[in-house]
């Protein structure tokens, strides 16, 4: 790995002097285990897997392991295992990739959900799993005390048009100095659009209504969640308090659907070693550091993870392990600033082509203002996909989480 990140280094330097350089693509490690967890006693655990390849390759073979068939599970020093089950709700969705001479790839990247939410927290864990025909460890790990979540704020100064949420977290007496931070959100939303046009498939006539089935808009209200799988590295180690005051998790614009009725989001938070601290800190600069110079070394700072089949054998990433605390806090729509819906994949049938968008589940939805200008190019009416005035079809689900009452 060291040598390849050689290689990638002296690259950069040669382009910065006009000195071209070819790298030895073909010495790139190929089916290297990568691994991104985060174990969270007190909460669900995520591991998510994923394997090296060439970017290019004059094989034509594609190069395919089916992570989704490893065997990933969190056990204690007392011997108590938490399997993982694979995670079907949407992360574990592959990628097709076409490369020169590759052919299309298919590049699983599953993800894996623990059930930890039970486990005691005065007992040492690690991650185990079983892929690509080994067996890989974590480092065993001792449970640092739970920071404490004091506080959640959601902050709109005056002709801001982003709403800022901002927490307080304090990391205790005990506290080493280091924080992970992740989220998770709902809310209630609703549809771009309400049809309120009536289509007579007989005569293809338009007359302003509401077509049957909407009446009780059952289709324009929906809640909608959401997990951006981020996790956020805080140092508080250089503050005068014992944690953080007013940090700013995450943001959405005061035009988002987060404000159409009610906003949750759950924060949550765990203490981290040193170590780990760094390691995230030194990803999140790879990953967001753009081209700087001076940007980290992405193998500076080894994982905790080894191969127990195969000591010679490498293994990339990194598991946190933690116990986890989370808060949760209710928005209500008082930051919503109104605007005219999304006209984004809006069509403009003639009336010889009402039939055939009708039947592809479009529905009229506003009077076309240029139609008289140009009523040869374009039709009377915007029409829109399902997505425009089913929430469900936008993503949404009518049931309602157990926790909403709360936001009362």
């Amino acid at each position: 790995m060291r040598k390849i990140l050689t290689l990638l280094a002296v690259t950069l330097c040669a382009a910065a002097c006009i000195y071209p350089y070819t790298p030895e693509l073909e010495e790139a490690p190929e089916g290297v285990l990568t691994v991104d967890g985060n174990i969270s006693i007190g909460d669900v655990s995520t591991v998510r897997l994923g394997s090296l390849r060439p970017l290019w390759t004059s094989e034509k073979t594609p190069y395919s392991p089916d992570l989704g068939k490893a065997k990933v599970w969190v056990e204690d020093n007392a011997g108590s295992q938490y399997p993982g089950t694979l995670d079907l709700s949407g992360s574990a969705a592959h990628s097709d990739v076409v490369g020169p001479g590759y052919g299309d790839l298919y590049n699983p990247t599953p993800s894996f959900i623990i059930h930890t939410e039970d486990a005691p927290a005065d007992r040492q864990y690690r991650l185990c799993i079983e892929a690509l025909g080994a067996t890989y460890a974590s480092e065993w790990s001792e449970i640092a005390p739970a920071p404490v979540i004091r506080k959640i704020d959601f902050v709109c100064k005056k002709n801001d048009d982003q709403v800022t949420v901002a927490v307080t977290v304090e990391g205790g007496d005990a506290g080493t100095g280091y924080l992970q931070l992740s989220f998770d959100e709902t809310w209630e939303f609703h549809a771009e659009y309400f049809p309120s046009f009536v289509v007579n498939t007989t005569s293809w006539e338009i007359q302003p209504g509401t077509p049957p089935g909407f009446e009780e808009t059952w289709f324009y209200w929906c809640w909608k969640t959401a997990d951006n799988h981020a996790v956020y590295p805080v140092d508080y180690t250089r503050m005068a308090k014992r944690g953080v005051t007013a940090w700013p998790l995450t943001r959405f614009p005061r035009t988002d659907s987060r404000n159409h009725r009610m906003y949750c989001i759950r924060v949550k938070a765990k203490t981290l070693d040193e170590a780990s601290y760094r390691f995230l800190k030194n990803l999140e600069e790879n990953t967001d550091g753009g081209d700087n110079l001076f940007t980290p070394t992405p193998g500076e700072i080894a994982g905790n993870l080894r191969c127990e089949s195969n000591p010679e054998r490498m293994v990339l990433g990194y598991v946190t392990i933690g116990r986890t605390v989370w808060k949760r806090a209710f928005l209500d729509n008082r930051y919503y600033q109104d605007h005219a819906p999304s006209r984004a994949g809006i069509a403009y049938p003639t009336e010889s082509n009402y039939s055939t968008v009708y039947y592809q589940g479009y529905l009229p939805l506003f009077l076309n203002d240029n139609w008289e200008r140009d009523p040869a190019e374009e039709g009377e009416y915007g029409w829109g996909s399902r997505r425009c005035y089913d929430c469900v079809a936008a993503g949404g689900t009518k049931q309602k989480p157990d926790y909403w009452d709360q936001s009362q």
